[in-house]
Formats: structure tokens, C-alpha cells, sequence
């Protein structure tokens, strides 16, 4: 069947898996590829074993069910993540971010994937290092310097807002008359992720950084950051006024 008896009694998982897998057996699965094969050379890496195996059930079924059903099914990991501690912490202390190992480490992987904004690079990436790493020890740093060498970006900013500092980007933004101000708070200096956003229905890049800038946009727009493809918060700021 589909239940799992353990820690006192049986556990539903197919249900939360849309009926088409039991999401504890795929889970353990995917551990033989992120966990057996690709091993985190510490416990302060362990977003490597358990993120890597959130993301690959996100993967199956988006292979499965298609790309909107996946973001559901991420949108409902994301409640659970608790941004307390960071990802990876000090090495040699046995640390170890628990939950947010598994959840926010798959949220951080779908925030790549759309920073890169390159499927078929972004696949190929995550394949390629498991292969090349396979039966090998590995830390977060050799994810960070494969995944530069294969994009030819510098990600530095990235990685170290979102594994080693527990805060989740926060974009502040207020729209007035034809012009939307905006920029990223809550984060480490020179911090500069790009975002997706819709204005009136068409999909527009944005850059942001720490300091204030200002997009024209048609009056009365309708503007949508897309929160369901980046691990962020959004927060209108009035203060933009004075700008």
C-alpha cells in the first residue's frame, strides 16, 4: 500500500504526492544519488543530501505532471521553511540546519535554476556534477565553482545570501504615477539577483541591487514579481515617495 508505519502509526504520503508516487520512496531514492554517490564532506553541507533529494521529487513531477503542478507542490514545501539558521554553517561542530536542509535547500536550487534561466544548461549542470562526483566527497564551495565554470557568472552573491546567511532576499518596491522604484533589503552588501517580473502581462527582467532604482512603466500598471520562481519576500515600501 501506500502507507509508511513508523513514528506510531501509518503516514498518507501518495496524497501528497497528486497519486502518482509515494513520496518517502522517492525520496530515499533520490538519496542514491545526492547522499550515496555525491556526499556531503560535512554535516554543515547536508543541504547537498537532503535539499538535492526535495528537488529531485519537484523534478520527477514536473517530468511528471508539468511545470505548474511542480510549483504547487513547492509552494507548499516553502511553508515549512523556518530561515532561523543558515543552510551551512560552521565545519567540524556537527552542524546542521535540519528542515531547512531539505526545504529551503530544494528552494534555493528552483531559485537558481530561474536565475541562470536556462533549462536545458541547468539540467545539464546538475547532472553533469553528479556524475563527475560521483563516489567523491563534496561541500557547497565545488557546487558554487562548477556551477561558475559552467554559466560563466559570477554567483558569489548568491551563494553566500542564501547558504550562509539565513535571510531571504526581501524586495521593497512602490509604484507611482509611471514609475516603479525598487531594491533589495535583508541582504549582504552588493547583493544583485535578478528577478522576473510581469507588467501588464509582459514578462520583464529586472535588476536590482541594495540602492534604489526606477523602472518606467505604463500608469496604473498591473505588476507581478514572480515569488513563485525565487525564494524571496515582497513588501511594498511607501517611503519610495520621496525618490
Amino acid at each position: 500500500g501506500n502507507s509508511w508505519n513508523n513514528w506510531g502509526g501509518p503516514r498518507q504520503w501518495t496524497k501528497a504526492y497528486y497519486g502518482i508516487i509515494d513520496g518517502l520512496l522517492f525520496h530515499e531514492t533520490a538519496h542514491e544519488w545526492w547522499g550515496n554517490s555525491v556526499t556531503a564532506g560535512d554535516p554543515a553541507h547536508m543541504w547537498i543530501h537532503e535539499g538535492m533529494a526535495v528537488y529531485s521529487e519537484s523534478m520527477f513531477i514536473e517530468d511528471q505532471l508539468g511545470y505548474n503542478v511542480m510549483i504547487d507542490f513547492m509552494l507548499r514545501k516553502r511553508t515549512n521553511i523556518q530561515n532561523k539558521l543558515p543552510i551551512v554553517g560552521p565545519e567540524n561542530e556537527n552542524y546542521w540546519a535540519f528542515g531547512d536542509s531539505y526545504n529551503k535547500g530544494a528552494w534555493v536550487m528552483h531559485t537558481l535554476r530561474h536565475v541562470i534561466d536556462n533549462d536545458s544548461l541547468w539540467w545539464d549542470i546538475l547532472k553533469s556534477f553528479a556524475v563527475d562526483n560521483a563516489r567523491k566527497h563534496v561541500k557547497t564551495g565545488d557546487f558554487h565553482t562548477y556551477v561558475e565554470s559552467r554559466t560563466d557568472h559570477d554567483l558569489e552573491y548568491f551563494f553566500d545570501q542564501y547558504f550562509f546567511d539565513h535571510r531571504p532576499p526581501k524586495l521593497e518596491y512602490y509604484q507611482k504615477g509611471n514609475k516603479l522604484f525598487y531594491r533589495w533589503a535583508d541582504v549582504i552588501p552588493d547583493f544583485r539577483m535578478p528577478l522576473d517580473v510581469d507588467i501588464n502581462g509582459i514578462e520583464k527582467r529586472i535588476y536590482p541591487t541594495t540602492s534604489i532604482q526606477t523602472l518606467e512603466i505604463p500608469e496604473l500598471a498591473v505588476i507581478i514579481f514572480k515569488e513563485w520562481q525565487f525564494l524571496i519576500n515582497v513588501k511594498e515600501n511607501s517611503k519610495f515617495t520621496a525618490y
